[in-house]
């Protein structure tokens, strides 16, 4: 049988890669990031909001994670949803955490804008300070690329847990982030090949399951949502490793390809317990495992929450080029986005 072969030329890291990692959890960030919640974060504080659309959404999911240790409850939403929800904590007993990569995203705008006017102080991260989001936020910390906005949505939630006395180890956590860049490229290398032949056996399969669970499972449905359905049009499904195994799974009938991210979490056994069940009833299973990689310069006590950041970021961005080198359409085409109201 003839493999598949690429047809487009595969895209490369971006520029400057490390260093970019490198600065997003620099002395100078912590300290701004360290300033909003000093003067955010009161003893009448209720509820903490992660707002934003689409990827950037799908990407609190490692960030999620870490703030389950936070006692003030957290709520991740839609920013839209977040607004016609108009949650009855918002106000200046809560603070809001927006998302919006390149600020473009209007309803991000508005729902960075609906937070301020109901007295909610509001952080923003993204990589534009004179985007349509950014010009409605007072306090804005800024990264440069997916892998930064990891690392510095991760600083952030530890400057928050510190200031709630639930992050004893925040200087080792602080040490671990600096540290991560060469953990993020190293796992490019050495998971490329097999992207490869995932995008090779995949792409051109009317439809896709990516699974994945706890702080990966944002990583899946990144991957499913962003990439695959919004860059590369094709149909692919997001799901819960737990939630799988409630319904989804009966479409299983011995040839259903399957993405499963594993990490390397708590959650890890979810993950395994999925994995137990294709192996048993499916033929076409590929897996990503965190614990299958190196992450030079981490610690073992880090390596679920760095590792999640990998997968979230470069892991999901490089399938991505691979889909695209095979599939022949570029990440940057869309059908829809940025072409009509809607």
């Amino acid at each position: 049988m003839t493999q598949r072969q690429p047809v487009r030329p595969l895209g490369s890291l971006p520029e400057r890669f490390r260093e970019k990692i490198d600065a997003a959890a620099t002395p100078e960030l912590e300290r701004q990031v360290t300033d909003f919640v000093d003067k955010a974060l009161k003893p009448t504080t209720r509820a903490i909001y992660l707002v934003g659309c689409g990827g950037s959404l799908f990407m609190f999911g490692a960030m999620r994670y870490l703030l389950e240790r936070s006692p003030i409850p957290y709520v991740a939403l839609n920013a839209d949803e977040f607004m016609h929800r108009n949650p009855a904590a918002l106000g200046a007993d809560s603070i809001v955490i927006a998302s919006s990569t390149n600020g473009g995203t209007k309803e991000t705008a508005r729902a960075v804008r609906f937070a301020r006017d109901a007295g909610a102080p509001v952080l923003l991260v993204t990589t534009d300070p004179e985007s349509i989001v950014a010009q409605e936020a007072d306090d804005i910390v800024l990264h440069e690329g997916v892998e930064a906005k990891q690392i510095l949505q991760g600083l952030i939630a530890y400057v928050l847990l510190k200031a709630q006395d639930a992050a004893d180890d925040y200087d080792d956590a602080i040490e671990a982030f600096r540290g991560a860049a060469r953990a993020f490229e190293t796992s490019v290398q050495e998971l490329n090949d097999h992207l490869r032949d995932i995008a090779a056996a995949c792409v051109d399969e009317p439809v896709v399951y990516v699974l994945g669970s706890g702080p990966i499972q944002g990583a899946a449905e990144t991957f499913a949502a962003c990439y695959l359905q919004e860059m590369q049009v094709k149909h692919a499904v997001a799901t819960g490793s737990g939630e799988f195994l409630h319904g989804a799974f009966e479409v299983v009938d011995g040839n259903v390809p399957t993405i499963l991210f594993l990490g390397d979490d708590a959650t890890r056994p979810m993950g395994e317990r999925t994995l137990r069940f294709l192996e048993t009833y499916n033929h076409r299973n590929y897996v990503i495992d965190v614990a299958a990689l190196s992450l030079p310069g981490v610690p073992d006590s880090y390596r679920g929450i760095i590792g999640a950041f990998v997968m979230a970021s470069c892991v999901t961005a490089r399938l991505a080029q691979h889909f695209e080198a095979f599939s022949g359409r570029a990440l940057t085409d869309r059908r829809y986005m940025w072409r009509v109201e809607y």
